[in-house]
């Protein structure tokens, strides 16, 4: 759903009001940014719009904001899978230039999880996460973004590769914000570990006729909780959900478009209001199903301990029975 408006200010006021605002493991805490700005490239006024994104699906608000050149096309919504319990939601958009050969794309995202408890691998693949071994941020890039995002293109080639951990360390104090939310509503039940990673690889590749160069971001969060094993010991179980985003262009067209996808990086902003009502859901729907396992469990209980008090009653009587069966042939002796 799209709320334009649009006005002209300066550049460089821009980007000291506007800070890139890090993806995390399914939410991003935003700032306010400006709705249009516009700049001179080339003796050509460029315009940008504001664009917004409203969860249909979910609360009914505005989620996510985005600046986006005039005459570019946006396309972006919030992604719930009600399926899961809790459900997941995530953030997924593309801004593609006039024609077609420049994108900016949010990816959705992915969740895996990782233990060496089979058991907990064959749940948590029932249900619906995929398994495999925590990977950092550029790793999962090249091992399993690429192969499987980008496997129609042809002489894929790394650039470079940079590890971002200023980037990383923004991501995990948001998360451990809201973390303390989520805990307020639902203690954990088990000791949390949190690890964030964050990394930046640029590649090139042929697709049909054009020489693409595309640079890469990817934030990964991994929540590790250390089980107890019924056979003694403690199990970690690590749940990670890597978040791609990615701008790219013609090779011939990259330096040009760089400020363009610089002012739409800078310009992303998640609705507060909309991240909070996602958290405390999450939360919420965690404490009830913890309530009703633990009142499962105490039925479990005590049905368990009425079986066995009937148990013992059973065994009284067979144990009554016999001296009885036993006059019955006091008169062949």
């Amino acid at each position: 759903m799209a709320m334009p408006r649009k006005w002209g200010v300066n550049l460089e006021r821009i980007a000291m009001i506007c800070k890139r605002i890090p993806l995390m493991i399914v939410f991003i805490l935003g700032l306010i940014c400006l709705s249009a700005v516009c700049y001179s490239s080339q003796d050509k006024m460029l315009t940008f719009q504001k664009q917004a994104i409203v969860d249909t699906q979910g609360f009914g608000i505005e989620a996510f904001k985005v600046l986006v050149p005039e005459g570019w096309d946006f396309k972006g919504a919030v992604l719930w899978d009600f399926n899961k319990i809790p459900p997941e939601s995530s953030i997924a958009f593309t801004i593609t230039s006039p024609d077609g050969g420049s994108v900016v794309e949010q990816f959705p995202h992915r969740y895996f999880f990782w233990s060496q408890d089979p058991s907990m691998q064959n749940v948590s693949a029932q249900a619906g996460l995929e398994i495999h071994p925590s990977l950092e941020a550029i790793e999962f890039i090249k091992e399993i973004f690429l192969p499987r995002v980008r496997k129609n293109t042809s002489n894929l080639r790394i650039l470079e590769s940079t590890n971002l951990p200023e980037l990383a360390k923004q991501a995990k104090n948001i998360l451990q914000y809201r973390m303390r939310v989520f805990h307020q509503i639902s203690p954990s039940q088990f000791n949390l570990e949190i690890r964030v990673d964050a990394g930046r690889v640029k590649v090139k590749y042929s697709e049909g006729n054009k020489i693409i160069i595309e640079d890469l971001t990817a934030v990964i969060t991994s929540i590790i909780t250390y089980i107890p094993c019924i056979y003694g010991g403690i199990v970690p179980a690590s749940t990670w959900i890597p978040v791609v985003k990615s701008f790219r262009a013609p090779a011939n067209e990259l330096d040009e478009k760089v400020r363009i996808f610089k002012i739409i990086t800078d310009s992303e902003t998640e609705n507060p209001a909309w991240s909070l009502a996602n958290i405390k859901l999450t939360a919420t729907i965690t404490r009830d199903q913890l309530r009703q396992q633990k009142t499962i469990f105490n039925r479990m209980q005590q049905i368990r301990q009425t079986q066995l008090e009937v148990d013992d009653m059973i065994m009284d009587s067979y144990k009554k029975r016999n001296p009885a069966y036993d006059r019955i042939f006091d008169n062949y002796r």
